[in-house]
């Protein structure tokens, strides 16, 4: 069984957001630990404050996410310049993450780097892989093929990061 918490806010406040939403997904948990975690957010929030608060209330979570033009949830609907969060609980389901540094030197090989370590930290054969991918600097369809190379026949889904059409830099995100 798959238990999902989702939190979104729309406060402009980094501090004022993560407190909100963590409320709203401390409540659709009922005292359930999140295994993993996806955090989509406004390219302005205090990422390193969002960051280290679901950390320190979820500790050990696997979480990932990025920078985001607009965000959507059950929450709020389409909202820009908000974040959202994601909570994932499961006995029977494993979820890791892993990461690819520097991916616009070799998108294939290092997306296929991280799809392999991924793999390795699983006790049981990948079902579906979420691929969060840096936008401004690298290839997508070469990202994509690294990882369908090392994963063989599992589903990729996710998308790309992105800054506010500002084309400067993106964030992605990993625990």
């Amino acid at each position: 069984m798959l238990k999902i918490a989702v939190g979104h806010s729309n406060d402009p406040e980094s501090s004022e957001a993560i407190d909100e939403i963590i409320a709203q997904c401390q409540a659709d948990l009922a005292g359930v630990q999140p295994q993993a975690g996806i955090l989509w957010s406004a390219f302005d929030f205090d990422h390193e404050l969002v960051l280290a608060r679901i950390n320190q209330v979820f500790p050990g979570i696997e979480l990932i996410g990025g920078t985001t033009d607009g965000e959507i949830s059950s929450v709020l609907g389409f909202q820009q310049d908000s974040l959202t969060l994601m909570l994932l609980c499961s006995e029977d389901i494993e979820i890791r993450a892993a990461i690819g540094r520097q991916v616009s030197e070799d998108p294939e090989g290092i997306a296929y780097q991280a799809a392999f370590e991924a793999q390795q930290l699983l006790k049981m054969a990948p079902q579906f892989c979420l691929a969060v991918s840096e936008s401004l600097r690298t290839s997508a369809a070469l990202t994509l093929k690294g990882l369908q190379s090392a994963l063989g026949n599992v589903p990729v889904f996710g998308g790309a990061t992105a800054d506010q059409a500002k084309m400067e830099k993106t964030y992605q995100f990993i625990n």
